[in-house]
């Protein structure tokens, strides 16, 4: 693959990047990953594209490899924080150069990660991130007192109790939940993310779905059970508790293709993970997937330490 910057180059880098926040390397996934955010919101796309340019802008700076930034390695940290700072900042003059900074600060981290770590980043560079964009943010009196969260619940979420809803809503639960991860809230963004990854692969499709279903089961259990607002039904059926379980099972699939439980484990490792960042006052943003699948990539490694961990973030 040739590694010029030419137009071909960056288009191959943004279409990659947007794709690799899936876990996918196809550039048909990102394309119809960018017009789903499009589609719901035309300033978090531009959120979006100003924190892959400055992604992309940090990696130039430390000299990061070409051939992983066009495979979107050093792309979609960047571009996750953009569509979190949209949110919490909106896109006035600040809030852009606010997006660009932090994002560009993404590429030395990934850089950092993939040499030093022994197992997959994933995206932890974006909420390291963000939780620092979300904690300075109230020193300057810009973050709006909703938390993010709440922000990502679209209006139009349902507000039936998860006992009382058809199999047509449960079934849009998940769906919600995929467009969740890239903060969109509404069921055709969300069933635009389930084409980008059918296109990938069609096994990638299920189980994004599923591991977003079997998020949704676990919080729906939780809530039933334990009657805590910490598995709030709004949230639930918003997909708020879809979008860990879907990354989880994406993330794991390629590091355990042949093993369904050890995926479904990390999924439920998730979803039982997501509610103590409310606990201890931080937004859970995707820490929750990705504490879960270090758990379980740290636990595979002592199991088997023959075993290469599988780099890809």
């Amino acid at each position: 693959m040739s590694t010029r910057l030419t137009p071909a180059f960056w288009l191959d880098a943004l279409l990659h990047s947007f794709s690799q926040i899936l876990f996918q390397s196809h550039r048909g996934c990102g394309a119809l990953i960018l017009l789903a955010i499009g589609l719901e919101s035309i300033t978090a796309l531009l959120g979006s594209l100003l924190g892959w340019g400055g992604a992309l802008l940090g990696a130039r700076l430390i000299r990061a490899d070409s051939t992983m930034t066009r495979a979107g390695y050093y792309g979609f940290n960047g571009a996750l924080v953009g569509l979190a700072l949209n949110l919490l900042l909106g896109l006035s003059w600040f809030g852009a150069a606010a997006i660009v900074a932090f994002s560009a600060l993404s590429a030395p981290l990934v850089q950092l990660q993939i040499r030093r770590w022994r197992i997959p980043p994933y995206t932890s560079a974006f909420v390291l991130l963000s939780w620092c964009a979300w904690l300075l943010a109230p020193m300057q009196e810009l973050l709006p007192i909703v938390a993010i969260a709440e922000v990502a619940i679209p209006d139009t979420a349902p507000y039936t109790t998860v006992g009382a809803m058809t199999l047509l809503q449960w079934i849009a639960v998940p769906v919600r939940g995929l467009g969740q991860v890239f903060f969109l809230g509404s069921v055709p963004a969300g069933l635009l993310i389930l084409a980008a990854l059918a296109l990938s692969a069609p096994r990638n499709a299920l189980w994004g779905f599923g591991g977003a279903l079997l998020g949704t089961l676990v919080a729906s259990l939780c809530s039933a059970l334990a009657d805590t607002q910490l598995y709030s039904p709004h949230a639930i059926t918003a997909g708020l508790f879809g979008y860990n379980g879907a990354l989880a099972a994406l993330a794991l699939l390629q590091r355990f293709p042949r093993q369904p439980v050890v995926i479904a484990a990390g999924v439920v490792l998730a979803t039982m993970l997501q509610p103590l960042f409310g606990i201890i006052g931080l937004q859970a943003f995707t820490a929750p997937f990705v504490l879960a699948c270090w758990l379980i990539v740290i636990l595979a490694n002592i199991l088997r330490p023959q075993t290469r961990t599988h780099l890809a973030p």
